[in-house]
């Protein structure tokens, strides 16, 4: 029975003549790729539509494997797109961007199983409502003080928190208002990742094998709030 190509499967183009016979088999040739190609094989290579297409599901709250059966593909695809993507847009602190208010919080999720919670501290620029940063760890002094020194703390004039103890061990006290009055933006922040990513819902079945897929998730996730998100692979 012989095959019936409509396009290349390796570059999905539609443009290819015939180029001789190869074992008795009719050969192609791509005229974008030059890919000679004979039997019409599954094609692995997926479009920069799907691509992005999946990246935007994901980032609205879906999980890898509902996007999966949504897009007809492999769910452990989408989960090498987003780890991929994710490494891509980590954010870096600007050394020389002066800020006025940051505020800080930390949010919670789950790493391997629903009790052992992996804590993410993040900063935001009040004024810009620009992520400038976020660490991944323990609820404890040492995990903050990595995201502290990651946001160039001596160019901003004030750091706005809740009570917890670790950040009174950490910031100057001049540069430090403890109020939960004064966090209101940061809070509202908390509720958008609840909202917009699966693994960080109060009560799903979503939750992380380890601690660098939450990483990967808020890169992108912020990459998009801070108008940064690319979605090239």
């Amino acid at each position: 029975m012989s095959q019936i190509f409509t396009y290349c499967p390796k570059c999905q183009s539609p443009s290819f003549v015939k180029a001789g016979f190869n074992n008795g088999k009719q050969r192609y040739k791509c005229k974008d790729c030059c890919y000679y190609f004979s039997v019409h094989k599954h094609a692995s290579h997926k479009s920069d539509d799907i691509k992005k297409m999946a990246i935007d599901m994901y980032l609205e709250g879906l999980g890898f494997r509902s996007i999966g059966r949504v897009l007809n593909i492999s769910y452990g695809t989408v989960y090498q797109w987003v780890k991929q993507l994710g490494e891509q847009h980590e954010i870096k602190a600007d050394a020389d961007q002066v800020i006025d208010i940051v505020e800080l919080d930390e949010i919670h999720s789950y790493t391997k199983f629903k009790k052992n919670y992996c804590w993410t501290w993040i900063a935001i620029d009040r004024n810009t409502k620009q992520v400038l940063g976020f660490v991944c760890g323990k609820r404890d002094s040492k995990t903050f003080e990595r995201l502290y020194n990651n946001l160039n703390p001596n160019n901003i004039k004030l750091f706005c928190s809740d009570y917890w103890k670790s950040y009174q061990e950490i910031i100057p006290i001049h540069k430090h208002l403890t109020s939960k009055a004064q966090t209101f933006t940061i809070e509202g922040y908390n509720c958008l990742i609840r909202h917009f990513t699966a693994r960080f819902k109060r009560k799903t079945k979503c939750y992380s094998k380890c601690q660098k897929m939450i990483e990967n998730t808020l890169s992108l996730l912020f990459a998009k709030w801070n108008g940064s998100l690319r979605c090239v692979f």
